[in-house]
């Protein structure tokens, strides 16, 4: 006879492992200074890539006018300013990365123990079943 408790558990389990495969499961294999650490460093790639494109297109844009006052320009304050915006930039990219990685993790870490409440409710049914199964054969198992 079908356990349709049973069954539903395996369904609900098997339906997340199928929706969260590519994400609550993995997260969870990090530990959470790990996966915040890993979602920095890819931020710090991507803004700096970010940031040097956007000076690129304004530097492009403001083009003539640099190249009027090139002969008179002081570069110590242009280069100043251009590290302070980067600075302030990454830090600020960085800040929304760590708060939106953090919630993240907690999300798949939740979502992962309720996977394995779900998990532990079906070791006990099949822990019952076995213990019926014993009572009936008389303590043999087949």
């Amino acid at each position: 006879m079908i356990d349709e408790e049973r069954v539903r558990l395996m369904t609900k389990l098997a339906f997340f492992e199928k929706k969260e495969e590519n994400k609550s499961l993995k997260i969870a294999k990090f530990y959470r200074r790990d996966f915040i650490g890993l979602a920095l460093l890819k931020n710090f790639f991507a803004a700096t890539i970010a940031y040097c494109f956007v000076f690129a297109v304004v530097c492009a844009i403001d083009m003539e006018d640099i190249m009027s006052t090139l002969n008179n320009l002081d570069f110590r304050p242009v280069i100043v300013n251009t590290i302070i915006g980067y600075i302030v930039f990454l830090l600020l990219y960085s800040l929304v990365t760590y708060i939106l990685a953090s919630i993240r993790y907690r999300s798949a870490k939740k979502k992962i123990e309720q996977y394995d409440e779900t998990l532990r409710q079906l070791e006990k049914h099949y822990e019952k079943e076995h213990r019926a199964l014993k009572q009936r054969t008389g303590g043999t198992e087949k």
